[in-house]
């Protein structure tokens, strides 16, 4: 669902981007999967308070995974820290001590906006991430600031480069998602060509042994901005 923020930040809960409303989807800020879902806590409960707890068990414990209070104290720092930037010095988060948290009453928020449509040449910012958006959930093992989401370039197959579109750097994901990238390629029978370009967006328990949802796209990406990509969707990777 789209929501807008103070009159003039669209934030996408279901990919957690925030942009203003006259950026284009691309040049949106990717909060990190755990901010997100906070922050998305936050929004749907605008002006009600969101408990600690009820933030532990539904973003840490159904996940299978033990969080602590300094942790959930530094993802609301890196909230408020990312709202500044396109809200200024209003209190967005406010804090209920030794309680929770509530999404300021004082700050609007509109749900069901109608987002303006945005053309762009890039599949693989458009067609294979908001596709991907809405079947990607997963768990974020450690902090990061959130940051625009950039193809970043991890490594190649036969020549032809492999880029990162989840947004996580980490040279033992960027390991993990080049293996990936090739096997993925090697059972789809996929060849380096001319123009040609690999991405990759995971869950970042990719790494952990655990299933994880995965896309892969091929690109042949023409100097006029034509692209045509081949997206191959794993809903259970298992890395071994």
């Amino acid at each position: 669902m789209l929501y807008l923020i103070d009159g003039k930040v669209i934030y996408d809960s279901l990919n957690g981007t925030l942009r203003r409303i006259n950026e284009k989807p691309f040049e949106a800020t990717t909060l990190t999967t755990i901010a997100h879902k906070i922050l998305t806590h936050l929004i749907q409960h605008h002006g009600e308070l969101v408990t600690r707890d009820t933030l532990f068990d539904d973003i840490w414990e159904k996940e299978g995974i033990v969080s602590s209070s300094n942790t959930l104290n530094q993802y609301i720092s890196l909230l408020r820290k990312t709202l500044t930037v396109y809200i200024g010095e209003q209190e967005a988060i406010v804090t209920v001590p030794r309680a929770g948290y509530y999404f300021s009453k004082n700050i609007s928020v509109s749900e069901n906006i109608v987002a303006h449509k945005t053309k762009t040449h890039w599949l693989r910012y458009v067609a294979a991430m908001s596709v991907l958006a809405t079947i990607m959930s997963g768990v974020f093992v450690y902090l990061m600031q959130p940051e625009k989401n950039i193809p970043r370039k991890i490594g190649e197959f036969k020549g032809c480069a492999i880029y990162d579109i989840s947004g996580v750097k980490s040279e033992t994901m960027d390991t993990v998602n080049v293996d990936v990238v090739k096997k993925a390629l090697a059972m789809n029978k996929q060849t380096c060509s001319q123009n040609t370009a690999f991405y990759i967006h995971a869950q970042e328990k990719l790494h952990l042994d655990k299933e994880a949802r995965v896309l892969v796209s091929r690109c042949v990406e023409w100097p006029d901005s034509r692209d045509i990509c081949q997206n191959m969707y794993y809903y259970s990777w298992v890395q071994g």
